[in-house]
């Protein structure tokens, strides 16, 4: 069977993480608690990118998901103080790309046409699923990036 589908998901997976990691990197103390509105906080976004990432490649899609588990509350409820520090949000980051890159490679191609789960994704396929979750985190990446610039740092690589 052929799996250059499953490794061509896994490879942009994996940068885009790498890109998500080095953006989340260029944010100084001050500027990673310092926002623009609510949401528009570079912790709060990759907070809720990591989050939603995690939701996405959890071992069995069928269980109930808690949001925020990882770090005892969701971005939106946890105060600006209890924000996950980058140095927190980038082990998260590892260890979710680590079973993303299990659960791709456990895979081969002929799964990605098949439902992911039929019974809450109405027949969605895998390879929708995982195109969409790619496509969320950079939608998120693009916010995060351009807060970045904002505050005066470098452009990131693109890779």
């Amino acid at each position: 069977m052929s799996n250059s589908l499953c490794d061509s998901l896994l490879d942009n997976y994996q940068k885009a993480i790498m890109l998500v990691a080095e953006t989340i990197s260029q944010f100084d103390q001050e500027q990673w608690g310092k926002g623009i509105d609510f949401f528009q906080v570079p912790s709060k976004i990759a907070y809720h990118t990591l989050d939603c990432l995690d939701f996405y490649f959890r071992e069995n899609p069928n269980e109930e998901y808690i949001w925020g588990h990882r770090f005892h509350g969701g971005w939106w409820e946890l105060p600006d103080e209890r924000q996950p520090t980058q140095e927190a949000l980038l082990k998260y980051l590892k260890d979710v790309e680590e079973r993303i890159a299990q659960h791709l490679t456990s895979l081969n191609d002929d799964d990605l046409v098949t439902p992911y789960d039929e019974e809450k994704q109405h027949g969605e396929t895998g390879l929708g699923h995982y195109v969409y979750a790619l496509r969320h985190t950079m939608h998120h990446h693009g916010a995060l990036s351009l807060l970045s610039l904002y505050y005066g740092n470098e452009e990131g690589s693109w890779a």
